[in-house]
């Protein structure tokens, strides 16, 4: 991780922001894509939400802020509503491939 830039203003705060944002955006759509593989491969619907691995997820994000001395209630929080908003995308990629597989069985 880079040394945090020191800012003298508030100009230079929402810069360093903007620039970090930069770098968040693509990981998390490189994230959903993933998110929608799962939707594909998964072959039954009741296995879209999995407890176990929700949990796993958060321990695992907490212990990597843990890490690096920062706030991992804060990161928990972050990821539990992007986990919830993953689950309901996922639901819906699942949902959009069994109807096209049961129309398409259906011909």
């Amino acid at each position: 991780m880079n040394a945090l830039k020191q800012c003298q203003n508030m100009d230079e705060v929402r810069t360093e922001i903007d620039r970090v944002d930069r770098l968040i955006v693509p990981l998390l759509l490189e994230r959903l894509t993933y998110i929608a593989q799962a939707g594909h491969i998964k072959g039954d619907r009741d296995t879209v939400r999995d407890e176990w691995r929700i949990e796993d997820v958060v321990s695992k994000v907490k212990a990597e802020a843990e890490k690096r001395s920062g706030n991992a209630d804060y990161i928990e929080d972050i990821y539990r509503h992007l986990i919830e908003w993953s689950i309901a995308h996922e639901f819906i990629v699942w949902d959009d491939v069994n109807n096209e597989e049961r129309k398409s069985s259906a011909l």
